[in-house]
């Protein structure tokens, strides 16, 4: 059975169709139309975010160009700065080394004017050791004893052992003390001492002084070393604050002869007391350096006179006040074991030494006391003695 088609249904059908159609051909520009704008803003849109980026990018490169530039600027003032300090410091090492050979050859010249090339070996026998040494190096030390006893004048009369050899009757052991430094100066002629053990000290001082040995003759000075809080600057002292404050010498007295000292009171604001001079047997330690009584010294105290616990018998004044400007004198003889004391150059008596202090006697250092605020002493270790007598009078 065929069914009958609506009347006007097919074509209504194909109208709408065609309407339809129509329609989306003449929106279809337009929606191309949108896309293109969509699409342009898109693209402009991210245009310009690529135009940001690489604009950053490029600030970016800029600043890390620049920190370079400053960084190499840097650098190259620092490499310059260097290079000058090198520079710089090469040319005060040749300076150095010039002045190093030309001293180097100056002591060459002064050894060939010491030691001829060609010297005389002496064999010596000093005191049963034996030395092997030559002439030349043996009177290094001009104006010593060992070069006047082996001139052509006195060597004749030099002792010799059984066997031909010189002989020396010195302590031996000071003596090789002697010999190598004697051998030390001939490489050097600014060589030091060798170290002398402090059980030699004594019997060396004896020996450097009858040798007449000047680099073994040791120059004395205050100590720098000291637990107050005295001033020193090289042989003069000053004091700071009120109370007893000890200071000494660095080395003690000679004991090979007869020896003097000297000090000036440069400022005393109190003579009636309070400053003393004087010797003892030992540098003053612990709390020794803020008294008066020192073991086994004796002092001599402005306007009061000595004191000490090693004095025997003396005329010495008291009274003598220490004033300003005045000096006061210790002469120390080493036979008789007594002080002689001098005031301005005058003297003003002696005292002795105890005999059962001799034994921690053998050593005297200098010392000096100071009580009252800005007292100043002046210490001369190498002062004539004065040409005036000892008194004479009893010692009592």
């Amino acid at each position: 059975l065929k069914q009958k088609p609506v009347a006007g249904h097919g074509r209504c059908l194909h109208h709408g169709c065609a309407m339809t159609s129509t329609k989306a051909e003449r929106a279809s520009p337009v929606l191309e139309a949108l896309r293109a704008i969509e699409s342009d803003a898109l693209v402009d849109s991210s245009f310009r975010r690529l135009a940001a980026a690489l604009e950053a990018e490029r600030e970016k490169v800029r600043g890390t160009w620049l920190q370079i530039e400053q960084e190499r600027d840097s650098t190259v003032a620092e490499l310059e700065h260097l290079r000058k300090e090198t520079e710089d410091w090469c040319f005060a090492e040749g300076q150095k080394q010039e002045a190093e050979w030309r001293r180097l050859d100056t002591l060459s010249e002064q050894m060939s004017k010491f030691w001829p090339e060609k010297s005389e070996i002496l064999e010596l026998n000093c005191s049963g050791r034996l030395f092997t040494l030559s002439k030349g190096t043996l009177c290094g030390v001009k104006g010593s004893y060992l070069s006047q006893l082996f001139s052509e004048d006195f060597e004749s009369s030099i002792p010799r052992d059984s066997e031909g050899r010189y002989f020396l009757d010195f302590n031996a052991e000071c003596f090789a003390l002697i010999v190598e430094f004697l051998q030390n100066r001939r490489l050097r002629p600014d060589a030091p001492i060798p170290v002398v053990p402090s059980g030699l000290r004594s019997s060396m001082d004896h020996l450097a002084e009858a040798l007449r040995l000047t680099p073994f003759l040791r120059e004395n000075r205050i100590s720098a070393q000291h637990n107050t809080s005295l001033s020193v600057e090289r042989n003069t002292v000053s004091s700071r604050h009120m109370g007893w404050q000890v200071i000494s010498a660095e080395q003690p007295l000679p004991v090979a002869s007869s020896s003097y000292f000297e000090v000036t009171v440069v400022a005393n604001p109190d003579p009636r007391g309070g400053l003393a001079v004087g010797l003892c047997g030992h540098i003053p330690q612990g709390a020794e350096v803020h008294s008066l009584c020192l073991n086994y010294s004796v002092m001599y105290n402005s306007n009061n006179g000595l004191t000490g616990d090693c004095i025997d018998c003396m005329n010495v004044d008291k009274g003598v006040r220490l004033v300003e400007g005045s000096k006061l004198g210790i002469s120390h003889d080493v036979e008789s074991h007594t002080l002689t004391w001098y005031f301005n150059g005058a003297s003003i008596g002696t005292v002795s030494i105890r005999p059962d202090c001799l034994e921690h006697m053998k050593s005297l250092f200098p010392v000096f006391a100071l009580y009252v605020p800005n007292q100043k002493l002046r210490v001369d270790f190498n002062a004539v003695m004065p040409s005036a007598e000892p008194r004479t009078d009893a010692i009592a």
